[in-house]
Formats: structure tokens, sequence, C-alpha cells
């Protein structure tokens, strides 16, 4: 791969300017200060601990609201090209999954609040970022603070704080595809000692493939400081998003294809040519719906230096009612009516490339309460010798409910949850229209709940100025009961007409932290640690169904609300440095190696089972285990008050890297010479990403206000899955954009995104691929008071 990319750029941005006008210069060091990588003295919120970042044997990314907004950036998965070795996996047209460090398991943390979807389902759709103050990223597994699936890292989403400043930022923006957004952020004084911030956000956007993705969020926050020593905050946030779905373009050839004549066509793997990277093959009745809202209290009492109380308490509500199109069919015969064929064994088999079916619509909507009680001490003890202990303790309590209602299943056929002229309609594949509506209807259901209660010190020993050591540990239980909710007639009604009783099974683990960092120098930080982490499974016990394997190849037996599998668990090692030189250089580097084991694998889907009559089951074992190694490069290079730069790079090297294939074969739960899965790379892992960012502002002469900015990012490709049914290949973006300050605070600012028009995919429904944006235009304008 060679690429050659020269830009000559003037770039920085004033984005804000206050009541007292501060100059760029102010503005630039704002932004600075936010954003710097490891900085010596930004104590971040993500590590607990009060003290610096450069304590603690931890890598952190953070990226600032500054950083974003000057580029026009309100979604998190554009996003997340500042974050080395990241990567977002969009699904559903609005469920969104971290990859991190070479896993897919990044908890998103609310200030500081676990959001239960993104570690129980994997994926969520989030809301946008328009209260958003920064965005930290915590990399690596994170058990030891924040509990179980913090497998890649976890990733904490800050909104903004109360200011005591009268505070007034609005700007409108339009863009490519009738973009439209306009945006309102306040703030100030409120009554008595309480501050506030407030932001209410709205778009509708017909977007480049016709989703027609509408969004409104609003968010408030009060905040009191009593006496020095008391803290109160109070925040509360929603959502009203509405999104058009997205299942892609026709898929991809499964099988080589030939003309009737016996000449080929096309490969397996290809497109099928001449398609309309617009085109929109969704039937008129798909859309998806997310309606959340959440409210957080937190209260702190800072009796002493060495004694600090902390409480938070955080309901959360979240209602997703989804119906789209998923599965696009070629028509097929298995005689010559059509004009192409492929070879299925010995036999040709005709199909029809002009015409694709909506074969598989998927029906759900779940809706969600979550409550999570934290409870936390921390401090700081000097000791007569100079040494100095920080601590933090905690006791977490998190409650999920969360009810599922599915339009298939329950003992019904398809063709009686869903009626209307859309269900298996055909659409032309080069001038696809909707051929007649659907309306589906709810047949069954899924009651789950999950219950975990953790207990957590974190110790940080500062033994001299040079030297610091952490010890951190944490006893999670974690319960978990599913139930079939079942539905006598299908309904529109989301209410189960009879709850069977619940399975349930549980686990716990203890997870740890040791690390150590050393500071030759007062600008340099050297440090390791070696951290584990455990996912529970949330299978319940079936022998009916199913034959369990253990990591040594032999069946066991495990009885009715017991864990049927043991949780998968794993650790990291790490080494990394800080280095800042002055203002004009900050720069951290981080290695890498992440070790998981109890991975689960269906062997087998039709085992014979001796033991019972020769009954046909699954056969699940926990044989394979993975491992990710890797490292990243980060800078911020801030040459002077005007002009920054920031680079980032990641290397993961991710894959399977055992798979027990021990017993498997001469009991015949697996067939001979089955070790398939060892070695491959593992799916939705880029091994190199890249970006490079700039900002330059003009302070003085007859351009003064005018400044640019631009961003060029790489991602490497992608497997879809392990068999690499589908390869996203590698790409580079390059993003520029511009802005002028007038002096009534009114502020014209320009992005032109993918500036060369690349065209690319990152993202397919099965191989329904999804194309992603050409080169649009986003036109904001902005006031500030």
């Amino acid at each position: 791969m060679k690429i050659y990319i020269f830009i000559i750029i003037l770039s920085a941005i004033s984005l804000y300017s206050n009541a007292q006008n501060k100059s760029i210069t102010d503005t630039i060091h704002s932004i600075k200060e936010i954003e710097v990588i490891g900085t010596n003295l930004k104590k971040n919120d993500i590590g607990k601990l009060n003290v610096p970042l450069q304590y603690l044997p931890l890598s952190v990314t953070t990226v600032s609201a500054n950083n974003l907004d000057m580029r026009g950036i309100v979604n998190i998965q554009d996003a997340v090209k500042f974050l080395p070795n990241t990567r977002m996996r969009t699904t559903y047209g609005s469920y969104q999954q971290f990859e991190v460090r070479g896993f897919d398991y990044t908890p998103i943390m609310i200030d500081g609040v676990r959001d239960e979807r993104t570690s129980i389902t994997n994926s969520a759709p989030l809301a946008d970022l328009s209260s958003v103050e920064s965005i930290e990223l915590l990399k690596g597994p994170a058990s030891v603070l924040y509990g179980h699936s913090s497998v890649g890292g976890i990733v904490n989403i800050t909104r903004k704080a109360p200011t005591s400043r009268t505070t007034v930022n609005a700007l409108m923006s339009y863009g490519s595809w009738d973009n439209k957004r306009a945006m309102m952020d306040f703030g100030g004084r409120f009554l008595g000692p309480f501050n506030y911030r407030a932001v209410i956000n709205w778009s509708d956007n017909e977007g480049y493939r016709d989703t027609n993705d509408k969004r409104f969020s609003g968010y408030f926050v009060l905040g009191a400081k009593f006496d020095e020593k008391q803290e109160l905050d109070i925040r509360a946030g929603l959502n009203r998003d509405w999104y058009g779905t997205e299942i892609g373009l026709p898929r991809l050839m499964a099988n080589d294809i030939y003309k009737t004549d016996g000449t080929q066509y096309l490969s397996k793997g290809d497109m099928l040519p001449g398609l309309n990277k617009r085109a929109r093959y969704n039937n008129e009745s798909d859309f998806m719906k997310n309606h959340a809202s959440n409210i957080s209290v937190r209260y702190s009492n800072k009796v002493s230096e060495s004694f600090k109380i902390e409480n938070r308490l955080a309901y959360n509500y979240d209602n997703i009612d989804y119906f789209s199109t998923e599965e696009l069919s070629y028509l097929e015969s298995d005689q010559p009516i059509y004009n192409h064929y492929y070879m299925k064994g010995d036999a040709k088999k005709y199909i029809c490339l002009d015409t694709v079916q909506l074969t598989y619509p998927l029906r759900f909507a779940y809706t969600v309460h979550t409550i999570n009680e934290q409870i936390e001490a921390s401090g700081k003890i000097e000791f007569v010798n100079g040494m100095k202990y920080n601590y933090l303790g905690g006791y977490n309590f998190v409650f999920f409910h969360r009810n599922t209602y599915r339009g298939y299943g329950g003992g019904y056929a398809l063709s009686d949850l869903i009626e209307g002229p859309g269900l298996y309609s055909k659409v032309s594949v080069n001038n696809p229209h909707s051929m007649g509506y659907m309306d589906p209807y709810f047949g069954a259901g899924t009651a789950t709940r999950n219950y975990t209660n953790s207990v957590y010190l974190q110790n940080l020993f500062e033994l001299s100025e040079k030297f610091k050591v952490m010890l951190s540990g944490r006893f999670d239980h974690f319960s978990f009961k599913t139930a079939l909710g079942k539905m006598d007639t299908k309904t529109k009604e989301r209410e189960y007409s009879e709850q069977e009783p619940f399975d349930k099974t549980s686990t716990s683990a203890f997870t740890y932290r040791v690390g150590a960092v050393y500071l030759p120098v007062t600008n340099l930080s050297i440090y390791g640690s070696i951290a584990n982490f455990f996912m529970p499974y949330r299978d319940i016990v079936n022998t009916e169904t199913t034959v369990y394997i253990d990591g040594d190849g032999k069946r066991f037996y495990p009885k009715s609300a017991e864990e049927a599998l043991k949780p998968q668990t794993g650790y990291q090692a790490e080494l990394g440095a800080r280095y800042s030189f002055s203002r004009l250089l900050q720069a951290t580097a981080s290695a890498f190696y992440i070790r998981k084991n109890n991975e689960k694998k269906t062997l087998n889907s039709s085992y014979e089972d001796p033991e019972d009559g020769g009954k046909k089951k699954s056969v699940v074992g926990q044989v394979a285990s993975s491992e990710s190694k890797g490292f990243e490069l980060e800078f911020i290079i801030t040459p002077s008050d005007n002009l920054m730069f920031s680079l980032g790079y990641g290397y993961t090297d991710a894959t399977i890297i055992d798979f027990t294939a021990k017993n498997l074969v001469e009991n015949g739960y697996v067939e001979s010479g089955s070790d398939p899965q060892k070695g491959m790379r593992l799916a939705g892992i880029p091994k190199n990403t890249f970006f490079a960012a700039g900002n330059y502002g003009i302070t003085r002469g007859v351009f003064k206000d005018l400044a640019f900015n631009f961003t060029v990012s790489y991602t490497d490709n992608v497997y879809r899955d392990i068999s690499k049914s589908v390869v996203y290949p590698s790409y580079w973006l390059t993003d520029f954009g511009a802005s002028y300050k007038l002096n009534n605070g009114i502020q014209l600012r320009v992005n032109v995104n993918n500036v060369f028009d690349k065209e690319y995919y990152n993202q397919s429904l099965s191989t329904q691929m999804v194309p992603s944006n050409p080169r649009n235009y986003l036109f904001t304008l902005a006031y500030s008071l």
C-alpha cells in the first residue's frame, strides 16, 4: 500500500467567544488543555482517583467537544477516527458498537455511569453529542474499575457541566442531502448557589442513502457548591430519535456466476455491476424509533483531604421499536428460465440478477429500566516520611430490567405476524420501489433481569516523587434470570398474556490491577500494569437440547439454576510512557498484550447423543481462546499559540490462538480434522489505524479571525466474520474546515468531508454492502455570547 498525501494548510479554529471577548489565543489554549494526551496536570475522570493521569498505569485518550464542533461532528461514529486502535460498527442503521484493541466488548458510560445496554447486548443506539464536553477512552480491560464485560476498554462520555458565567451558544447548519440542524446551548446562575446548563438539539437528515433520520435531544443540569465542601449535581437528558434503517445493496455473489453460454460473468464475492449506490431497497414501512431518558443525582462531601464521601444514583429508561426488511434474496430456479446460473454440486442453479425479494423482515421492540446506585469514599493520606496514599473504595448496585417483544417465533408463521402486500414482495435491482406496505404484529417475547453487586478498592501509593504503585481489586456478583413471555394472539400491544417462571444463573469474579509508574524526570512517566477481566455468559442450562463441553474437551453436566458456562476471563499486560516538552509536545506510547479464555463455540448443531437415545442436540464448548497484541502512538504538537497538530497511530494483531480439539473427534462431537478457527484473524478489527489533525487560526492582519482545520484518517481492511465472507477494504479519508468570526459573536463555518470523494464501505448486513458517504458539505451559522 502506498499513498502520498500532501496537505498545505493554515488550520485551527476559534469556536466560542464569551462576553469578555476571549482572543483566539485563549481559545486554542483551552482546546489544548482538554485534548492533550497524558498531560502532567490534567486529572482524568475515567481513572476515578483524584491524581494526575501521569501517576496512573493506564492508557487514556481524550477528545474534546471543541475538536468535534469545529469539524461539524455530532454523531459518535464520526468521532471514533480520533481514537487509535478503535473502530465503531453500525448495525440496523443505528446500533453502535465499539471495538477497541481487538475486542468488541467496550461498555459506554454517561457521566461515569455505565449504560448497561452496551454491556449486556454489546450494542445500542446512542444519543447525539450536542451536550457532550469530552469523550474519554480507557484502553484495555477495565473490570476492576467498572465491572463485568469491560474487555477492549471503556468509553466515558462526559456531558457539559453547569456554569456560573452567562453562556449562550446557538447554531444552525445545512448540508448535503438536505442535512438540517439547529442547536441551543445556554447556562449561568440559576437560584441561590445553583448554576445550570441546558442544551437542545434538533436535526433532520435525508442522507446519502435516503434514510431520512430525524433526531431530537435535550439536556439540563443543575449544580451547586455549599461551604466549599459539599457539592450537588442533578442531570437529566432525553432523546427522541427516528431512523430509516439500512439494509444496503443486493448481496455479493455467493458463487461464481456464469452466462447461459458458459462464460463466466462474475466471481464469488463480486458486487453486481452498475448498481446505483443511492438506491434504497427498504420497504416503505421500515423504521426504528428510540425514545430514551435519564436522570442522575450526585452528592459529595469533602470532610477533609483524607476523606470524601460521594453518592450517585442514576435511572435510565430506553424504548426501542424496530421493523425493517433484512434479507434481499435473488430469485432462483432449477429450470433455465433466467439468464445466469451457478453450479450447485454438479447441477446448474439458475439465478435472476434483475430482481430481489424482500425475504425476511425483522420485528422487535423492548423497554429497559436501569437503576444504578454507587457510593464511594476517597481521600489522600500523607505520612511523615513523605509517602502519600490515595484510595477510593465503594459499593455499586445495578438493576437491569428488560422486556422484549418479537414479531417472529412463538409458534407463529412469519406470514401470520406480518400483513400486507410488501411481505415477500419483489423489487427491481436497477430501479427499486416499495411494492406495498407491511403491517407487523408481536407474537412472543422474553423478560430478562440482571442484578450486579460490587465492592471495590483502588489504591495508589506515592512512595516518592518518582515512584507510584497501584494495587486495586474488585469483587462482582452477577445474577441473571430470563423467562418466556407468551402471547395467546398476535398483537400490537407490548403485553404478555402469560409469563413463564424465570430461569436463573449467576456467577462471581474477582478482578485486579497491579501497576507501577516511574518518573525519572517531571515531564516523563513510564508505566506498566497487569489487569484482568471477566465477562459472564447468560446461557440457561438446557441438557434436553445441548451437550456441554469444558476446556479440556470433556463433557460435563450442569444442573438447573447453576451457571451453564464459566465466564470468559482474561488479562492484559501493558507498558507505556508519557512525555511532555514545555507546551510544544505531548506524547504517549503504549504496548499491550490481551488474552481472552473460555470462549464459547457451537461445535455441532446435529449431534446424535448416545446418552439420550440418539436425540439430536447442539454441542457447545468452551474450547477457544483469542489474543490481541499491539501498540499505540499519540502526539500533540503546538508550535505556537494558534497552531496545533495531533497525530495517532494504532496497530492491533488479534487472532484465535487456541481451539481445543482434544477428545472432541474421538467422541464424535466434531468431525475429524476440525480445528478450523485456530490462527484466524478476529472479525471487525483493522490491523492499522491512523489519524492526523491540525488547527490553525490567523490572529492578526487583514485575515484576522479566519481559521482552518483538517483531518486525515486511515482504516485498514476489516473482515466482517472470521470466514472472510466480506472484507471491507482499507481507506483513507480527508476532511477540511474553515471558519470566520465576526465582531458581534457570529461565526461562519464550512466543512468539506471526504474531500477526495473516496468510495468505501465499512458496514454491511450479511453480504449486503452499505455504501458510505461520498464528498459532502456542511455550512454553519453560529453565535456565541
